[in-house]
């Protein structure tokens, strides 16, 4: 008799281990390394779903501040995580309902280099609560602020719309602002309850990328100012004598820490204003934790790269191919150096770039390459950052092509395409 073959997973593609066309994940105990380069990273909390505990492990050391947003409502305040975005998410199904007569919606520009520069904002929704069919006088008015106690009016418009009826209010600022803070307020006399769907900056006629993962800052950034940490699972029980921290708003006390459950933790060494931290004494553990206590500035704590260097842990190695075939990579966009031309090169350094699982999308191959968690486990998909994956990625490969007779044509046919 011969044994069934099991299957690779429910849900995982391909199901077979025999179409698997991803790496085989393989010990290197020799080469002292910084272990935590792609390995899958975990954190207490993170502010959005952009700033995420991948970044600290992607080997992209960022100096920037990042660029988050803030959201309120009149009477609920500043508004959750999970509905922080829902008037900025281009999803005109999603929103916040507003109620009394004066309401509002506000919109921050936290962190960056400055605020971008604003001229129109487009509002989408409907005014409800009064009987159908009647005709309700509104105005929308735009102020802006750099504080959030001293507002100034920046543009307003006033129409009438029947009940129970999707709208889009335009509204054009009397100058181009950079305020930080946007307010937009709602007045109707026989108006209880108003829907905001979607508020959408422009400039010059373009909509700004607010909010959602439209602009890639590499580094974990906490939901919160008290205790925090965020951990590396290095795969495996691996000896290491140094970790290096690569902050933008640094922790003022905390601890680095070793685990081999990521449930007990031991410390090794304490936070201190040195980032480049030599060990007394080699650790042994599978988990490295970075633990803060408390925050050096009020933005709370933003770490753009954790470093472990030893050795132990798996690598990942391509899956062997036929003689003359090569393996396919991949990379960000973002890191790679030069034009496609020169990428199509013989020859090109590609060594540094990720085995690619094809077919298959990007996130498969990152995750076959044990750089992120599983994310069809828990709530390991909000530990994976939607910025970084928004984005254009290069595939790469060398093969020999076949002899061809004059006049005959070469097709580069794939066995299917997951964009």
């Amino acid at each position: 008799m011969v044994a069934q073959e099991y299957t690779r997973g429910v849900g995982v593609y391909p199901g077979s281990p025999a179409e698997y066309t991803g790496p085989a994940m393989v010990t290197d105990s020799t080469t002292y390394r910084n272990l935590a380069l792609h390995r899958p990273a975990f954190h207490s909390s993170s502010y959005d779903y952009n700033l995420t505990a991948q970044l600290v492990t992607d080997g992209i050391k960022d100096t920037r501040l990042p660029r988050w947003v803030i959201t309120s409502a009149s009477e609920r305040g500043l508004l959750s995580k999970q509905e922080r975005e829902a008037i900025l998410d281009r999803n005109l199904v999603t929103g916040v309902e507003l109620r009394g007569p004066h309401p509002w919606v506000g919109v921050g520009f936290g962190g960056g280099e400055g605020a971008p520069e604003v001229d129109r904002v487009d509002v989408f929704g409907r005014p409800e609560g009064f009987p159908r069919g009647d005709m309700a006088r509104w105005t929308c008015t735009v102020s802006g602020s750099d504080d959030e106690r001293t507002w100034k009016e920046l543009g307003s418009k006033t129409g009438a719309e029947r009940a129970a009826r999707d709208y889009q209010w335009s509204v054009a600022l009397g100058a181009a602002s950079r305020n930080r803070y946007y307010r937009v307020a709602f007045s109707a006399p026989n108006v209880q309850t108003w829907r905001a769907n979607e508020v959408a900056f422009f400039d010059k006629n373009e909509r700004l990328g607010v909010g959602g993962p439209y602009q890639f800052t590499s580094a974990w950034m906490s939901a919160g100012s008290g205790e925090e940490w965020v951990y590396v699972d290095l795969g495996a029980r691996c000896t290491f004598d140094r970790v290096a921290l690569a902050w933008i708003r640094r922790a003022a006390a905390g601890s680095i820490q070793v685990s081999n459950d990521a449930s007990v933790w031991t410390t090794v060494a304490a936070l201190a204003a040195v980032d480049d931290v030599k060990l007394a004494q080699p650790a042994t553990g599978r988990y490295v934790r970075v633990l803060m206590t408390r925050p050096a500035s009020e933005v709370g704590y933003i770490l753009s790269e954790l470093e472990v260097y030893g050795r132990g842990g798996p690598v990942p190695k391509a899956k062997p191919v036929a003689a003359g075939l090569g393996a396919w990579r991949v990379q960000r966009d973002s890191l790679v150096q030069g034009s496609g031309e020169r990428l199509s090169k013989v020859g090109y350094q590609d060594k540094d770039w990720m085995i690619a699982t094809v077919p298959g999308t990007t996130l498969v191959s990152y995750w076959n390459d044990g750089a992120v968690p599983d994310p069809n486990y828990g709530d390991n998909q909000v530990m994976i950052s939607d910025s970084f994956f928004y984005a254009d990625f290069w595939y790469r490969d060398e093969f020999v092509a076949p002899a061809v007779a004059k006049g005959r044509h070469v097709w580069l046919n794939f066995d299917g395409i997951n964009w």
